[in-house]
């Protein structure tokens, strides 16, 4: 961060994401760690924050969603439905970085019934 007008849009941002409404959003690390959810994404896999934040991405889906995390790990942008327990649920992954390392931000959504 350069100055004080850039520290600004980053706590901006970062208040925007904890605080978004049906949209759950989760930082993950190139080993699939989850280092960061909102509550929202809590309440999407129906765990804790510290539940959640001591899995892997994928240990609540089946094949612990190998072909999608490669699929995000050779192209970078990542955008599907997957099934789960509650309903279908769309998402976008792609790589980000935190204090200049590399990690991935998955933000997904329920999918509306048709």
């Amino acid at each position: 961060m350069s100055n004080a007008f850039d520290v600004a849009q980053l706590a901006l941002l970062g208040e925007a994401v904890e605080c978004l409404e049906d949209v759950a959003v989760f930082v993950w690390d190139e080993d699939r760690n989850y280092v960061a959810a909102n509550q929202p994404a809590c309440e999407l896999v129906g765990k804790t924050r510290a539940e959640l934040l001591g899995m892997k991405v994928g240990d609540l889906s089946r094949d612990r969603a190998s072909p999608l995390f490669e699929e995000v790990q050779r192209r970078g942008i990542h955008t599907g439905t997957i099934d789960t327990p509650s309903g279908e649920v769309e998402f976008l992954t792609c790589r980000s970085k935190v204090a200049g390392l590399p990690y991935m931000v998955s933000v997904c959504w329920r999918r509306d019934p048709a």
